[in-house]
């Protein structure tokens, strides 16, 4: 095919598709540049140019394609991508008074964006938001064990999700060992416990430099957290996530030890698993894997954690 043929031949992903995934993050200025070269040099669309530049994977390319399709098709609306990433205007969320927190220098995206680890964080950001098929994300972060480095990441995914601009809502659900508080510097006074228990109204911490992000911790520990998180209050109060929040990250004990991440689970509906090399036996693995099969939770994918 060369290029006479192609100017005939509309690109079957719009410019504008495009212009969104290099905005957030998804692809680079350069790929996208790379590809474009290759469109006006081989006189092919843009998936076919995509395919030939091995720069993106054919998930990646098979989803663009879809989201221009439904862009075209639905050219009065937005499309899902569009929605997911698009910046708020002049939507704020009602916070109840909590004190703005600060992430430690253990989160290394509030700090140093530029570092090879912030990268990885962002590309897990950009494949859970490829895999996802709507316009929110209610994201519960599951391991096996203990110190896998489960709370760690659901801190710095949430971050990444609020740096979007979108408003973001990291909760700490574990009320065994919760580690949220410390992550960002703050007290653990009031948190989930109470809001669930209905002694006080959830008090949500804006976060220093991330102006879209709320933190929720696990207030004081309960003497029966999987009683709590099995109460209806709490499934009233994921209703209420939902409706204020576009991304909620809800950080869970370890499921060998627990039961609690998969009651959480079963009403996120989608999982991220959380494993740490060489310590996470494949046996731990794979009950957890069983066991969160009853939850009928949608498993979007699995981090492996080296250190």
């Amino acid at each position: 095919m060369n290029a006479s043929a192609f100017s005939d031949e509309a690109p079957d992903v719009d410019e504008s598709i495009v212009d969104l995934l290099v905005e957030r993050h998804a692809i680079s200025a350069e790929t996208a540049a790379t590809i474009r070269r290759i469109m006006e040099t081989e006189g092919v669309q843009w998936s076919v140019a995509a395919a030939m530049s091995g720069l993106l994977s054919q998930e990646q390319i098979e989803q663009a394609v879809k989201w221009s399709e439904q862009r075209r098709a639905e050219s009065s609306s937005d499309s899902i991508f569009e929605r997911a990433l698009r910046r708020p205007k002049g939507q704020l969320v009602a916070r109840t008074g909590g004190n703005e927190v600060k992430p430690g220098p253990q989160l290394l995206l509030a700090h140093d964006p530029y570092n090879p680890h912030c990268e990885k964080i962002r590309s897990l950001r950009t494949e859970l938001l490829l895999l996802s098929d709507s316009a929110t994300m209610f994201l519960a972060i599951v391991s096996s064990g203990p110190s896998e480095g489960r709370s760690a990441l659901a801190a710095e995914l949430a971050i990444a999700f609020g740096q979007l601009g979108r408003r973001t809502l990291l909760v700490d659900a574990d009320m065994r060992k919760p580690s949220q508080h410390v992550l960002f510097q703050t007290t653990n006074d009031f948190g989930l416990a109470e809001s669930i228990e209905g002694r006080q109204t959830a008090i949500l911490h804006p976060v220093e430099n991330v102006p879209a992000m709320s933190l929720l911790t696990s207030g004081n520990a309960p003497s029966n957290p999987l009683e709590l998180l099995s109460d209806r209050q709490f499934d009233r109060l994921t209703d209420t996530w939902r409706r204020q929040f576009e991304f909620v990250i809800i950080d869970t004990p370890p499921v060998s030890q627990y039961s609690d991440g998969l009651t959480v689970a079963t009403l996120a509906g989608r999982v991220l698993l959380v494993s740490r090399s060489v310590a996470t036996s494949f046996n731990d693995m794979k009950e957890m894997l069983r066991r969160l099969a009853l939850t009928r939770s949608q498993i979007l994918g699995a981090v492996i954690n080296h250190f």
